[in-house]
């Protein structure tokens, strides 16, 4: 039975795609992604002067700065994203084209992100992991999920 007095929904089901770089570029699903998130924040500008109200610090927004994305993926050594031929590990140093479509959401968001690191761990009791660190930089754009 769903709750009357929430309309919150879980964020299970999103989507980080990666581009090919090929033209028209192609996107595939970055394997078994954990938990991310996604902001962007604004410089700020001081503006203070003698005239500022009541001695007052004054500021106007700056420069947009993209975030850093971090996530953790279960590391597999052939998938097509992770290994070091196509995917991740071959990408260190490289600005790529990357998707998130989320659940319900019918508006996808396209950004250019450099691949800053790429880890892995192998635990001798657990799963392998990799992961990643991206840079935002540049402009972004939206699209219809199809």
């Amino acid at each position: 039975m769903a709750n009357p007095n929430s309309e919150a929904s879980l964020g299970y089901g999103t989507k980080l795609l990666m581009g090919d770089g090929a033209s028209p570029e192609v996107f595939a699903e970055v394997g078994e992604v954990g938990d991310f998130e996604d902001s962007d924040s604004i410089e700020l500008q001081e503006v203070t002067n003698h005239q500022s109200p009541n001695r007052k610090r004054e500021y106007i927004a700056g420069l947009e700065d993209g975030a850093e994305i971090s996530f953790p993926c279960n590391y597999i050594p052939s998938h097509a994203t992770h290994d070091r031929a196509t995917g991740l590990r071959g990408k260190k140093g490289q600005i790529v084209s990357f998707r998130i479509e989320a659940p319900g959401e019918t508006e996808g968001y396209q950004f250019f992100g450099l691949v800053m690191s790429v880890g892995r761990s192998f635990p001798v009791q657990g799963v392998m992991q990799m992961n990643v660190t991206l840079k935002k930089t540049g402009a972004e754009s939206f699209y219809t999920i199809s």
